[in-house]
């Protein structure tokens, strides 16, 4: 038999099962899952690579390809090891190595960098090195931050790069999507009237709070967005509230 029909056979009969069965696939042909490329000069212990992989985001350590990669591959970078003197090299352009090599040409190249704030030395000194010498070397950090780098804290940065990507869905019966699709949508309506008020507050639970975040807000019609504890705002959401008159509180 013609393999080809053979598969459209085996396609029509799995599809009569489930029409017989009542069950239809929520599953997108097509998921997006994002790609995450962490930069470290030291093996994955430390960047937790296999706690930030997840169906959202798939991620790969740059040091165990023994940085034999292509930063166009991935929709972020992560960046470990920030010491002072990487700091220095990578705002200067100096990238005498394969791990700096890369770090630069992300940025250069307008990727989504994100760098760890645990993982940059010279904030942990913020509390007792002299005002000269932090105001100095903190320099290069704002000259990376200026460039569109951000910095998150450790634990947001899984919720940072799995930004944007699709959750995968289960199959669920027909009967519950009809039942759904029934649903009254009195309740949507209710809610953006209350969000025309000056005084509306539309509160955030997520820890990384992003540029969608803040216009989903004003597409709401909020003025004010509650953010929660010890959030972590990219700086772009910063700027879009400012622009769009939104308040953070």
């Amino acid at each position: 038999m013609d393999m080809d029909l053979l598969i459209e056979l085996a396609v029509r009969a799995v599809k009569a099962y489930l029409e017989k069965e009542g069950i239809t696939s929520a599953v997108p042909a097509e998921r997006k899952v994002n790609s995450a490329l962490v930069l470290t000069e030291h093996h994955c212990e430390e960047c937790a690579v296999e706690k930030l992989d997840s169906e959202l985001c798939k991620v790969t350590c740059a040091l165990a390809q023994n940085y034999e990669v292509n930063v166009d591959d991935f929709d972020s970078i992560v960046l470990y090891n920030m010491t002072n003197s990487n700091l220095f090299k990578i705002a200067n352009g100096c990238t005498d190595n394969k791990f700096l090599a890369l770090a630069a040409e992300a940025i250069l190249k307008g990727k989504r960098v994100i760098m760890v704030k645990e993982e940059v030395e010279i904030l942990k000194y913020a509390e007792t090195a002299p005002k000269a010498l932090y105001n100095n070397i903190y320099k290069n950090l704002q000259i990376l931050l200026d460039s569109g780098v951000e910095l998150v804290d450790a634990e947001g940065v899984k919720d940072a790069i799995c930004e944007g990507a699709d959750a995968p869905v289960e199959c669920v019966k027909a009967e519950e999507v009809k039942a759904v699709e029934a649903a009254p949508a009195s309740a949507p309506a209710v809610a953006a009237t209350k969000a025309e008020s000056d005084d509306s507050v539309l509160v955030l639970t997520k820890r990384v709070i992003t540029e969608r975040d803040i216009r989903e807000a004003a597409a709401k019609h909020y003025k004010k967005v509650q953010l929660p504890e010890k959030p972590v705002i990219t700086y772009l959401a910063k700027d879009t509230a400012f622009e769009l008159g939104i308040e953070l509180i």
